[in-house]
């Protein structure tokens, strides 16, 4: 917990934030926060200060902004919980929907979380990351293959379909493109109806409940087909095979419902989170010629137009850099969130249990006290900044720190290497551009592409985007 000066924590009634809101009120407040999450997260945290209380109600909503509180409610874990068992109360036990939503690790807390935690570890390991190495550079170079100079294309669109063919590709290890093919299928359908299904979950036709328990127990019933085949495949590397045949010290191993839930929950993260950096990367790096030219002088004196080695990844401090920088400015997810599992103190204030408290990664990577002009995008500033896990935290931070996170690291570092030595994208000019709840680019990313020239030059844009930075 964080230490105050406060001898007794000042009561709930007392915290600061939209005064006297019936319930209508609070739920617009929510719709602006959802409509304008940018504007609204600094109007909070400039108006009302680092702890503001949004709703008033049994359970209350907090919003607590800044590295004290991101640290004192993320290496809390048995306080301050990921989830709650009223977050699936409502829905059915005992059914592949329901196994699907709870083995995900970022919904999971306390000792089942440690434990499933543990044993996925393997397949996210440093020596087993080396071995997607392969299969990126190859993934990456078969889409640039499709390319063509001229073209406008979505840089969005394209980095998601790269990023997919990725996850296919390390995830399941598969030849055979239309089992693949079927499975990423079924999985999109489900994340469809997922949220709809689990809040309302009535068993009857036509309802996405009912379309969610059967595409759940379709794909958990081709799922352990694979799993079967995995456990028998002692030469394979991907991560299927690695999570099917991990144990623990004693021979424990995770049961196919947790392989599964795992296995959709990773597809549905990884993909469209490091898709978005990438796009927000390269967006940067467009509008920052002079940066732009110093990265692809790096990338030509280490790698001379050819593929990044494994070796070779920690030699370019440019490259982590920009990368770094970009999911600073752009993090994956704008907030996060977690439960007080009984009464505490935080800030100085009395707080309920069941009280949900919202921290905001986006808020805390643009703070002037801890980064020199938050809104500009500055790689060189991670040449010598060593920030604390909860003053940076694009992967979030404790337990609960994305398992993935090499992985993604590892994607970002290859994709952009490979591709800026081979292509130069030009933005569409004057384009409108803004930021979605989801981090994802609107309307689009569309880009011309050309042979890697070194015509660097940057582009005008407009929107809502010149308000999230400066020097474009």
């Amino acid at each position: 917990m964080m230490v105050t000066d406060t001898a007794v924590p000042r009561p709930r009634s007392s915290l600061p934030g939209p005064q006297g809101l019936p319930l209508l009120g609070a739920k617009m407040h929510l719709l602006q926060l959802y409509l304008h999450p940018f504007v609204r997260l600094r109007e909070l945290y400039t108006t009302y200060g680092d702890i503001v209380v949004l709703t008033r109600n049994n359970p209350m909503l907090v919003f607590a902004f800044g590295p004290q509180h991101n640290f004192s409610l993320l290496s809390n874990p048995d306080l301050f919980y990921a989830s709650s068992e009223k977050s699936f109360e409502k829905v059915p036990r005992g059914t592949a929907f329901t196994h699907i939503l709870r083995n995900n690790l970022q919904h999971l807390d306390g000792e089942p979380h440690q434990r499933q935690r543990h044993l996925m570890m393997p397949a996210f390991h440093e020596r087993q990351i080396v071995n997607y190495h392969r299969d990126i550079v190859e993934q990456t170079q078969s889409l640039l293959d499709s390319w063509g100079i001229g073209r406008e294309l979505d840089l969005a669109r394209e980095m998601q379909r790269l990023t997919q063919n990725v996850v296919d590709k390390t995830l399941f290890g598969l030849a055979d493109d239309e089992k693949v093919a079927r499975l990423r299928a079924q999985i999109h359908k489900l994340t469809k109806v997922m949220a709809l299904g689990a809040g309302l979950p009535i068993d009857f036709p036509g309802l996405p409940y009912r379309q969610a328990l059967q595409l759940a127990q379709k794909f958990a019933t081709e799922m352990r087909e694979l799993i079967e085949q995995k456990r028998g495949q002692a030469e394979a590397t991907d991560m299927l095979t690695v999570l099917s045949q991990s144990h623990d010290e004693v021979g424990e191993k995770l049961t196919d419902d947790q392989v599964i839930g795992q296995v959709f929950a990773f597809y549905t993260t990884a993909y469209q989170t490091i898709a978005n950096a990438l796009t927000w990367t390269n967006f940067l790096l467009m509008q920052h010629p002079h940066i732009l030219a110093n990265l692809l002088a790096e990338l030509d004196e280490k790698l001379h137009g050819a593929p990044p080695t494994s070796a070779q990844l920690s030699q370019l401090p440019l490259l982590e850099g920009v990368i770094k920088e970009g999911l600073r400015l752009f993090p994956p997810a704008i907030i996060g969130k977690r439960i007080a599992m009984s009464t505490c103190e935080l800030g100085g204030y009395e707080l309920a249990a069941g009280t949900t408290i919202v921290y905001s990664e986006f808020l805390t990577h643009r703070l002037p006290e801890l980064y020199t002009e938050p809104n500009r995008f500055r790689p060189e500033r991670w040449l010598t900044l060593e920030p604390s896990p909860y003053e940076y935290l694009p992967f979030s931070a404790g337990q609960h720190r994305c398992i993935a996170a090499p992985f993604a690291m590892q994607e970002l570092k290859i994709v952009l290497a490979i591709m800026l030595q081979r292509y130069r994208l030009a933005l569409r000019p004057n384009l409108k551009l803004s930021v979605d709840f989801t981090m994802r680019a609107k309307p689009g990313m569309p880009v011309r592409i050309f042979a890697q020239d070194r015509q660097f030059k940057r582009t005008p844009v407009r929107g809502p985007i010149l308000d999230m930075l400066e020097g474009i």
